[in-house]
């Protein structure tokens, strides 16, 4: 064999197969001065890891992901001509880089994966970057590619952030990953781990729902511990189901003891890893905890963090379904980080999407988070799925997501983190203070309605539609109180005379009010529909309202409804309105003349057809027109009666009496030409803009086909 051929043999063994670069041995021996590429004082070392490679080759198989890398590693090299390029193994990648600053190398960076995009065949897999500035201290080719692995490992969940520049506060930090590793069982054994409890918020209501479950570890040396240092650790060792399973055996502890107290018990969601589903037989598990405390499942949600998921995971999609067939609510935490939301949502089933707090922080600064954010909440709605906002700091933010129909808040808002012993029971799990589970149903089928649909009271047919004005209300006996309006309700009660929800529930605890008797007689039909659906049409101030209600669901003496109303009488162009003006002028043409009487004590006529005087054509004093209008009109035996059956004062008091909703009387008029025929009167009592009015309709009675009035 000659020297040509030794060289060859060697250079070979330097050398990737797959792509032709250098592989890891090759780039060390470059590092360690062996080759024209040595590294020195100005060398950048950069670690390029591939997010989501894993999936790429369960979706298109090892074939596809050889491809994939061969067309990277082109890439790569064309973009970086005159530097190092090495694949250490699988999908990551080392550059060595003598000619370029830091600057050049981001702008680079920034190329690659411009031009990476062609080969991911729509898939996202976002490009990793660590970065090591070599300053001749480090002599070690080993610990300078393991720096610049550290600074890329250190990003790998982060989303938002794709280059990471080593440090020392890198290294400090992976020195603390190191201690993690050294002392977890010491941390266990000593009580180390202590369980934090967040609160959750009802939007609706503002009352305490539930809490989510934190690990935090409280050290001697260190202090507390980032669960963000620890938790990634105890997954790199496969340690993590350790952790987990001891936090839902202390939480099912906990929830033992809130519910000897007496006090208000609410749901606890705990976090599970991804491989909490591969190291042990964690629904066993959850089960064998739960058991042993004697709590029931509802009391347990289960949280999986988005980026643990894959849409070609079946195995964790079987775990997730085993799960929720069992009677566990499932959960998706950090919604909108992972590199496929929205295929998650098709691909696994889901009981609620915790929305990740950064987009609660890009709330003030950024006005298209708005629009974002309302629309998960509404396309969450249509798929069935109830939503929870993270990150929640500001009265402004619990607002717009209240009036966008987020059902739950969590954040620093409503309070820290913080551990059982810190809970004052008599205030904290107060039912002043807590939502009573049993209403945990009753509410949460509240949250089905999408408020910012067009129909949103139909059944879900997973389509998109617009805004209508929605309210929710609640019903106990025959009282209705609104607990939520939408901008659009507010619009429509302003366009009928009402200010505000705050007026409207006022109104509404007016039992005499007719058109509130006739929603309540609506709800109650709802509720025993089949269809739990009711329509009805009233007048409001003037204003013809037709409604839609849709009874949602009842604890206790409490019933939900939705509702959705329009005002008829501004859509002139509408049909409906056009009808029922016409309907009402002829109406008007069956009575001779119609009064309009206030409770203030005057009355004014409105409508005259026939051959009377108009005595009050403008507003005076109701009991004067009575006396002139009998003393004219009417025989003298019927005029005393005729008085009293005209006192306004006494009108709601006769109505209860009857139980009727209008009053209806009989006398003979004086006028000769009508020779003593029977006229028919009746007032009708309504409520317009904060006060009662009464409409007194008049007709000859001979006109009226009723064979009981003589």
């Amino acid at each position: 064999m000659d020297e040509c051929e030794i060289n060859e043999i060697v250079e070979s063994r330097h050398l990737d197969e797959l792509t032709g670069l250098h592989n890891l041995t090759g780039i060390l021996d470059h590092l360690q001065g062996h080759g024209e590429f040595s590294a020195s004082e100005k060398s950048i070392i950069v670690y390029l890891n591939v997010m989501n490679f894993k999936a790429f080759n369960q979706r298109y198989g090892f074939l596809g992901g050889n491809q994939y890398l061969k067309g990277l590693a082109e890439e790569i090299q064309s973009i970086f001509k005159e530097e190092l390029v090495a694949r250490t193994s699988g999908d990551q990648f080392i550059i060595l880089a003598n000619s370029l600053d830091e600057k050049k190398i981001l702008k680079k960076l920034s190329d690659l994966r411009a031009g990476a995009v062609k080969y991911q065949k729509g898939l996202v897999m976002r490009i990793k970057a660590g970065i090591y500035k070599a300053d001749g201290t480090e002599k070690d080719p080993v610990v300078m590619v393991d720096r610049a692995k550290i600074a890329c490992d250190d990003i790998i969940r982060v989303y938002d952030k794709d280059d990471n520049i080593y440090s020392e506060e890198l290294n400090k930090k992976n020195e603390l990953r190191q201690y993690v590793i050294d002392n977890f069982e010491i941390a266990f054994k000593k009580k180390y781990f202590k369980v934090y409890y967040q609160k959750e918020v009802r939007a609706l209501t503002g009352k305490v729902c539930g809490y989510e479950a934190l690990a935090r570890w409280n050290d001697p040396k260190y202090g507390i511990i980032s669960p963000g240092i620890f938790v990634e650790v105890l997954e790199n060792v496969r340690l993590i189901h350790k952790l987990d399973i001891y936090m839902i055996e202390q939480v099912c502890s906990d929830l033992r003891d809130d519910i000897d107290s007496g006090f208000a018990v609410e749901p606890i969601s705990i976090n599970l890893s991804r491989l909490d589903f591969e190291l042990c037989d964690i629904k066993a598990e959850i089960d064998r905890c739960r058991k042993i405390y004697n709590i029931p499942k509802n009391l347990l949600n289960i949280e999986i963090t988005e980026s643990a998921l894959t849409s070609e995971d079946n195995f964790l999609g079987e775990q997730i379904k085993k799960l929720r067939r069992s009677g566990y609510q499932i959960w998706m935490d950090d919604f909108g980080t992972g590199y496929s939301s929205f295929g998650n949502l098709k691909s696994y089933d889901f009981d609620m999407i915790k929305i990740d707090m950064s987009f609660i922080r890009e709330y003030e600064k950024n006005k298209k988070t708005r629009v974002i954010l309302a629309a998960i909440i509404s396309m969450a709605k249509e798929l069935g799925i109830h939503t929870l906002a993270e990150g929640v700091e500001t009265k402004e933010q619990y607002e717009f997501l209240r009036r966008i129909g987020c059902e739950k808040l969590q954040g620093y808002l409503f309070g820290t983190p913080k551990p059982v012993e810190s809970f004052v029971r008599e205030e904290d799990c107060s039912f002043e203070n807590c939502e009573d589970f049993a209403y945990h149903l009753y509410y949460d089928s509240m949250g089905d309605i999408n408020f910012l649909g067009s129909t949103p009271l139909r059944p879900k047919k997973m389509q998109v539609f617009n805004n209508v004005p929605i309210g929710i209300y609640e019903m106990e006996g025959d009282h209705i109180t609104f607990i939520y309006i939408n901008d659009a309700y507010k619009n429509f009660l302003s366009s009928i005379g009402v200010a505000s929800m705050k007026q409207a529930n006022k109104r509404n605890r007016n039992a005499e009010i007719p058109e509130v008797r006739k929603i309540v007689e609506a709800s109650h039909k709802a509720e025993k529909a089949r269809d739990k659906r009711g329509e009805i049409d009233v007048i409001v101030n003037g204003c013809v309202i037709n409604s839609k209600v849709r009874f949602l669901s009842r604890q206790g003496n409490k019933s939900a409804f939705a509702i959705v109303s329009r005002n008829v009488t501004l859509h002139s162009d509408d049909k409906k309105s056009e009808n029922i003006q016409v309907a009402m002028a002829h109406v008007f043409n069956q009575y001779f003349r119609v009064d309009l009487y206030d409770q203030d004590g005057t009355v004014e006529n409105i409508f005259l057809n026939g051959d009377q005087l108009a005595i009050a054509d403008k507003e005076m004093d109701a009991k004067e027109a009575v006396k002139i209008y009998s003393d004219k009109y009417l025989i003298k035996k019927d005029r005393a009666r005729f008085r009293k059956f005209y006192d306004i004062s006494t009108v709601h008091d006769r109505l209860k009496a009857t139980g009727g909703d209008y009053l209806v009387d009989y006398y003979h008029s004086a006028v000769s030409t009508d020779k003593g025929r029977m006229q028919m009167y009746m007032i009708l009592p309504f409520y317009y803009n904060g006060r009662w009015k009464y409409i007194s309709c008049c007709r000859f009675a001979d006109e009226i086909d009723d064979e009981h009035l003589y």
